[in-house]
């Protein structure tokens, strides 16, 4: 596989430009401290790229079970050319915002990490992978390019908003990986 970043995915649903052969976009949720101790180093000796969905809310917080990335760590994840996508400010689910919420989970998130990056923010990353159509005119409005959903068909009407991605689990075996690749799209 070849992995992918937003602006390579852009390009070729917006004109056909070319891709690599079996290309993969790797893309990571919830702003976990692994994800730059341990996936990080993994993905840089294989020379991959990946898209790091930040939620604000925990940057920084050190958890019982779970530590989240510092600033400094999701500064020098986009520094190294990974792309850094809004995930929202606490993972609140994105059919049901109505109001401040719009200000809450999309705003102040996305100010926030254009400070830390230095980046505009143009990825979303549905909490949960859920949407609805009512909220994409609200992620247009504010910049984003493209979102990320789960599981459901694209929507055609905003496919660029509706882009679908899949959970894999850690304890999947590489051939269980591989075929959830190969059925899912």
């Amino acid at each position: 596989y070849h992995t992918i970043l937003p602006d390579q995915l852009y390009a070729y649903l917006n004109t056909g430009a070319a891709l690599p052969s079996k290309p993969i976009m790797l893309t990571f949720d919830d702003t976990d401290e692994d994800q730059f101790t341990v996936v990080r180093p993994t993905l840089e000796k294989l020379g991959y790229k990946a898209v790091y969905f930040i939620m604000t809310v925990s940057i920084g917080r050190k958890g019982k079970f779970v530590n989240y990335m510092s600033k400094e760590q999701i500064k020098q994840l986009s520094d190294e050319g990974n792309v850094i996508g809004s995930h929202t400010y606490d993972h609140k689910n994105f059919k049901k915002y109505a109001g401040k919420d719009w200000e809450e989970q999309l705003d102040k998130p996305t100010k926030k990490l254009e400070e830390i990056t230095g980046k505009k923010m143009t990825e979303f990353a549905y909490p949960f992978g859920l949407w609805n159509a009512e909220g994409i005119p609200e992620l247009k409005k504010r910049g984003f390019r493209m979102a990320y959903q789960l599981s459901t068909k694209r929507d055609e009407k905003d496919p660029l908003y509706t882009i679908r991605r899949i959970i894999a689990s850690g304890y999947w075996s590489p051939k269980t990986l591989s075929n959830s690749i190969k059925n899912s799209f």
